[in-house]
């Protein structure tokens, strides 16, 4: 005769530990997402945005920091809601699991490391609505969109100097859009010259032996085109 087994009343075994930790943190996850998208909306758009046109030009370099600025002071102007948004859907997802009175007594959670991760939020949004921030910038640099799209860029006599710097606007970009700060003098420029962007397409149009380094007779002379707020330069003729 076979053995009876006795069959297990589950009623009585003593229930499953729930872990309810990581509820805590689900603010903490939101905030790093947020940081996260805050992060791509810098880099992406400009670096896509420069390898998907053909003719490399002044403008097409504007146009493209104005969209990935744009995309990111959106992105910072409505992060409050997508922090809150985020930690509300990871606490559901995270709570799923747990009994529902469990979840009626700890659905605080969430508050306890908010007021802490609060200020990166507001880093955030001051990040875009600071005086300088990038707002700012997608306004200024709409206006010199504006200026090189109606071909009314400021126009100026210099010879220029050797020396360059990396530019500290531009500096998001795929290979071969690279700027640079060169220090141009004229007769509207005064003793101390003046600092102009130039993209890597026009670096080519520079004569490497018409730089003024010490002696300024020798130098060429260039007619230049650049816009008002960033004197980024989008064009440059050699004068004869």
């Amino acid at each position: 005769m076979a053995p009876i087994h006795a069959v297990p009343n589950f009623r009585d075994m003593p229930p499953v530990p729930q872990n309810q930790f990581p509820l805590y943190f689900a603010p903490f996850f939101a905030v790093l997402a947020v940081l996260g998208l805050a992060l791509l909306s810098w880099t992406l758009p400009p670096i896509l945005l420069l390898c998907s046109v053909g003719e490399r030009s002044a403008l097409a370099l504007l146009r493209a920091y104005w969209t990935g600025r744009m995309i990111f002071s959106v992105l910072a102007v409505l992060s409050p809601l997508l922090f809150g948004g985020l930690t509300l859907l990871l606490y559901q997802l995270m709570a799923r699991k747990l009994d529902l009175e469990l979840r009626k007594q700890i659905r605080s959670a969430p508050l306890v490391l908010l007021p802490a991760l609060l200020p990166v939020i507001g880093i955030l949004m001051w990040a875009a609505l600071a005086p300088n921030g990038t707002c700012s910038f997608c306004n200024q640099i709409a206006a010199d969109i504006q200026q090189a799209e109606a071909g009314e860029a400021e126009r100026m006599t210099v010879f220029i100097h050797e020396v360059s710097a990396p530019d500290s606007f531009f500096t998001d970009h795929p290979e071969g859009w690279q700027v640079v700060r060169r220090t141009a003098f004229g007769p509207d420029t005064g003793r101390s010259g003046i600092v102009l962007r130039f993209p890597e397409a026009l670096e080519a149009a520079l004569d490497p032996e018409g730089f003024a380094v010490e002696s300024w007779d020798k130098a060429q002379w260039y007619e230049v085109s650049f816009t008002s707020r960033f004197r980024l330069v989008v064009q440059i003729v050699p004068v004869p």
